[in-house]
């Protein structure tokens, strides 16, 4: 995990991902601080299928992003909502290719082969968040001392447990995922964001009492740089009973 800084755009982001006690890493994580976006994986299947399927759909709404973003004409051959803004829709487009891409991928495997992934990506336009969900994955807002869940997992444990902060054992299961479904929609929230504001895009291994630490950093004040710095050490101390993958995005524009 190394934090990296733009500051012609105000951004601090840092990226942790590990496989806590099982053998494999199934989550992913890929961000792009020019372009603004940061994309958080969980993917499922199999040790093969589960990392190869979470690394695809990053990879595919990066790909999307990169070559897209900004621009509304790369929107029509596709869906065009007009309920979102620009980075909204272009996001919205951009996990339905990722879904297309993973559905490529399993065509013609047998079960044992195929892969699915839930799937939570952003992409910040100037002050404008635009953040795209399916499948297990959350979002969490940090602003002047409070923690706000922006984003909430999609998943059989919130639906059974709608009142547990942390997923429950056994109903990990996510009710929508990239790769399983043709007709596929994202769920897509849009946030105004302001100076000092941390978002944490996360797969379901980062707990709540993680996040109340992670809270806690924020409000000492910290600059961006040594706020990185204490989250890094955070993390090398942190146990997760689950494969972990995380995005944050400390936002400084003034």
């Amino acid at each position: 995990m190394e934090p990296s800084d733009d500051p012609s755009t105000g951004l601090t982001i840092v990226e942790f991902d590990s496989a806590g006690p099982r053998p494999d890493q199934e989550d992913f994580v890929l961000t792009n601080p020019d372009k603004g976006f940061f994309v958080v994986a969980d993917g499922f299947g199999g040790p093969i299928a589960g990392r190869e399927t979470a690394r695809l759909a990053c990879e595919s709404v990066k790909e999307f992003l990169e070559r897209e973003a900004g621009d509304l004409e790369a929107t029509l051959p596709f869906v065009l909502r007009s309920y979102y803004s620009l980075a909204g829709n272009v996001l919205f487009n951009a996990i339905l290719y990722a879904n297309q891409r993973v559905l490529q991928r399993n065509q013609g495997k047998n079960v044992h082969e195929k892969g699915g992934s839930s799937l939570i990506a952003g992409f910040l336009d100037g002050d404008l968040l635009a953040i795209a969900n399916v499948g297990v994955c959350s979002a969490y807002l940090f602003r002047q001392g409070q923690m706000r869940e922006i984003v909430q997992s999609r998943s059989l444990s919130r639906l059974v447990h709608p009142v547990s902060l942390d997923p429950v054992e056994g109903f990990d299961a996510p009710l929508s995922a990239l790769g399983i479904y043709k007709d596929l929609e994202p769920e897509i929230v849009e946030v105004r964001l302001k100076s000092g504001d941390w978002v944490l895009f996360q797969t379901d291994g980062w707990i709540e009492s993680a996040r109340q630490q992670v809270l806690s950093l924020q409000t000492a004040g910290y600059s961006p740089t040594q706020a990185a710095e204490q989250i890094r050490a955070l993390t090398s101390t942190y146990s997760s009973p689950e494969n972990l993958a995380f995005s944050l995005l400390i936002y400084t524009n003034h």
